[in-house]
């Protein structure tokens, strides 16, 4: 599976305002991070909550990757920090005109420097929702992809008021990075589509409710996939 700055900068935060005096950082931003063989556009929407929480969206074009949402945002005085993976992180300050944000990039073995220029209005993509579910497909499964030595994957199915259903993936193996998906299903059959890149599983509940089993494809890379019932 092609997952080049996936890998890398797999997103942002949603903690809660550290201070009540911190800068607004809300907008929409756009910039780029200069890694050691290339620079990298990207682009970050932030936007506060009704609760005061800051909570994001980072799309980076090259990498067929739009909206993915920021599973970490703090934000201190004119400083913010954010990113969609445990074990990467930006860091950088807000200017005073709230125009520009610059900083640095963080992961295990790399640093780089990335800037952001405002631009407009927050557009935070929000996780979609789908039709309401069968009742064996909700509950937590896990299972394994295999490419890059083995990824473990948690899936999570839920109906909300069984008038809608939401479905995420998280990938225990590159920081815990967490995909929204839309789900269909058609009596035992079942296919989740990532909402923000191209990627689907497509695969059969078990008689006796147990696993799903099938395929996961993207970038044209078509992958056996089975998830258990986890427990």
């Amino acid at each position: 599976m092609h997952r080049p700055f996936l890998v890398l900068l797999s997103v942002l935060v949603v903690p809660t305002l550290a201070h009540a005096q911190s800068i607004d950082a809300s907008g929409h931003w756009e910039g780029s991070v200069q890694l050691p063989a290339m620079e990298v556009a990207f682009q970050v929407d932030f936007e506060r909550t009704a609760t005061g929480a800051v909570a994001g969206t980072i799309s980076i074009p090259t990498q067929h990757l739009s909206g993915l949402p920021l599973t970490a945002v703090t934000l201190e005085g004119n400083t913010i920090t954010f990113g969609a993976r445990s074990d990467q992180v930006m860091t950088g300050v807000v200017s005073a005109d709230r125009r520009s944000i610059s900083g640095d990039y963080g992961m295990p073995g790399l640093s780089a420097r990335f800037t952001l220029t405002r631009t407009g209005e927050p557009n935070v993509t929000l996780p979609p929702k789908s039709a309401a579910i069968p009742v064996n497909l909700e509950g937590r499964w896990a299972g394994t992809l295999d490419v890059d030595g083995g990824l473990h994957l948690v899936l999570t199915l839920a109906n909300e008021a069984n008038v809608a259903s939401r479905g995420q993936i998280v990938n225990l193996d590159e920081g815990g990075v967490t995909l929204p998906l839309r789900i269909a299903t058609d009596g035992r059959s079942v296919t989740l589509t990532s909402s923000v890149t191209p990627g689907s599983f497509t695969g059969t509940l078990s008689p006796d409710g147990s696993e799903i089993a099938g395929v996961y494809q993207q970038d044209g890379l078509t992958v056996p996939l089975t998830f258990t019932r986890a427990r």
